[in-house]
């Protein structure tokens, strides 16, 4: 960090702050002058220029952690009434942290703390990112709207993982290694930060982006509700931690963590639940909130990650979570029952994929493959291609030909991808002419551009043309044109021709090499055929009509010297 007074065309200097990252690159740069009209203002470059010429004038001091590690208790006190004094708002936010560390009950952590430090937190670092992250934010999105106002679809527009992920990975790893205390810690860090971040971004990109920060603030909600689930705390601390998720109420509602707090474990209807007792409502007395499916993810993760396997099968069955129910099962060895209820009850590909992946982990390949088959025949194909390619393999590791036959052509149904249609082909033996009659039946229907790939494999290049000119997309022109230029000459250099002259007559002199690009390729089709009048006539007609367009005439007349 850096931090410099700048003498401008104000009576008092302009403050500066600089951050660098790691490797030297500048991070973030604020500066109390009014400049705003994108990038950074003289006074920032200034501090750079001056901190990389003059390094001499630079005073380096410690971290604000060490300034302060050696100061008493009175010292301490002196420094914070000071800045206090000098600025008064800081007032409520020393108030707010000492009523935070007066009110909260002895062992505020679990039950069983780690032994020392599992992983490395640094608070400090964590709120310093993120700080740095909204700077960048406001400096490239906000500032002056009328500056982005053509292109407003992209300004302002940013996605909270940016900010968020490498701290959310951080409090997850901590869970992950039993510190639920650490994780706590930064969760919070993160929350305060957020809050604070979000509040200082100008009104119309929060407006822009209303949608992600809500999901942003939900994901902060569902990751403190487990972070806490996962502590073993007292009552009179969970009454402390309500209490505090209320002064965060300005920021989000926090419902999912606060019902996690008001209910725990022993809430008499989840308490149910777990030990496999339950009707229609579930885990709930009443109607089940908008966020249950949130909070029931949430006390999952945690009975899984402490090992409660057979609450967890019993929770996730009465919260309707049953593609996590029955990989449960799986897990646990009730291979017999997942398979069977996973007939009844899964619908989608992407389930069955999952309890089948589980299954093969627990070295269950026949059973795992008994999923799959099921699975072939549910939903859209287009969902399934991912569980046809994957049913593949494992039924060709294992000699289930027929399976791997089936599997290749849902794969192939679901995009009409080449590469698939090829793994049917070799799969096929000598099923492949009526196999390949009805796959090409099918693909015929389809508007995929895909099947393009499919009719220049099979020569079919009077197809291959059809999809071409029904398209609006020149994205597999050339390789139609390339393909049918011997057998249909015509059709390629009327394409040529139409790509050329659209950008020749728009006057789109930026894009002229293009359409020199194109006409040579009509040029070569000419030429292929014995034509070479015919295009030196064309070409004629060509200069004569754009014979004003300097940047093109000499295009031109470099394609007919070629």
């Amino acid at each position: 960090m850096l931090s410099a007074l700048v003498e401008g065309s104000s009576y008092d200097p302009y403050e500066v702050r600089v951050t660098l990252a790691s490797d030297g690159r500048l991070a973030s740069a604020m500066c109390s002058c009014p400049y705003d009209f994108g990038g950074y203002c003289k006074h920032v470059v200034a501090v750079l220029l001056a901190a990389l010429h003059r390094g001499e004038t630079v005073t380096v001091k410690p971290p604000l952690e060490v300034q302060l590690a050696g100061l008493s208790e009175a010292k301490l006190r002196r420094v914070i009434l000071a800045l206090a004094a000098d600025q008064p708002g800081l007032v409520e936010v020393v108030e707010k942290e000492i009523n935070w560390l007066t009110t909260m009950p002895a062992g505020e952590t679990s039950g069983v703390a780690p032994a020392a430090p599992l992983i490395a937190v640094d608070l400090a670092a964590i709120r310093r990112e993120m700080r740095k992250d909204f700077d960048r934010i406001n400096s490239v999105g906000g500032g002056d709207y009328s500056r982005h106002y053509w292109d407003y679809d992209e300004a302002g527009q940013f996605s909270p993982d940016d900010v968020l992920e490498p701290h959310r990975t951080l409090a997850l790893r901590l869970l992950d290694a039993g510190d639920a205390a650490a994780a706590t810690d930064v969760i919070c860090a993160m929350i305060d930060e957020w809050g604070e971040g979000t509040d200082g971004l100008d009104e119309w990109i929060i407006e822009g982006n209303e949608d992600v920060l809500s999901e942003a603030a939900q994901e902060l909600d569902t990751l403190l509700a487990e972070a806490l689930l996962s502590q073993d705390l007292s009552e009179e601390q969970r009454d402390w931690w309500l209490e505090r998720i209320s002064d965060w109420e300005d920021l989000s509602q926090f419902e999912i963590a606060a019902s996690a707090l008001e209910q725990w474990w022993d809430y008499p209807p989840l308490a149910a639940a777990m030990e496999g007792n339950f009707g229609e409502r579930g885990s709930w007395e009443g109607e089940a909130p908008h966020y249950a499916d949130e909070l029931a993810l949430v006390r999952l993760h945690v009975l899984e990650r402490q090992g409660r396997r057979q609450e967890y099968i019993h929770l996730a069955e009465a919260e309707g979570q049953t593609s996590l129910y029955l990989n449960m099962l799986a897990r646990v060895g009730q291979v017999e029952r997942a398979v069977a209820e996973a007939r009844l009850y899964l619908t989608q590909p992407d389930e069955v994929l999952a309890l089948a992946r589980v299954l093969v982990e627990q070295e269950e390949v026949r059973a795992a493959l008994d999923v799959a088959d099921h699975g072939l025949g549910v939903g859209e194909p287009w969902r399934g291609r991912e569980l046809a390619r994957w049913t593949v393999q494992q039924a060709q590791k294992v000699g289930e030909n027929a399976l791997a036959l089936r599997a290749a052509q849902v794969a192939f149904l679901g995009a009409f991808a080449l590469e698939d249609y090829k793994v049917v082909e070799a799969l096929a033996g000598d099923e492949w002419p009526a196999i390949r009659s009805d796959l090409l039946q099918q693909m015929e229907q389809s508007n995929s551009p895909n099947k393009i790939d499919v009719y220049l494999h099979e020569q079919m290049l009077v197809e291959a043309m059809a999809v071409i000119d029904r398209s609006f997309s020149s994205f597999y022109l050339e390789r139609v044109i390339e393909a049918a230029r011997t057998a249909y000459p015509d059709w390629g250099i009327d394409k040529c021709k139409r790509q050329a002259e659209g950008i020749m007559n728009a006057g789109q002199a930026k894009h002229y090499d293009r359409a020199a690009a194109w006409l040579s390729t009509a040029r070569d089709i000419y030429r292929q055929h014995g034509r070479e009048a015919e295009w030196q006539a064309y070409l004629a007609g060509l200069l004569d009509l754009h014979a004003r367009k300097y940047k093109l005439v000499p295009m031109l007349r470099a394609i007919r010297s070629q």
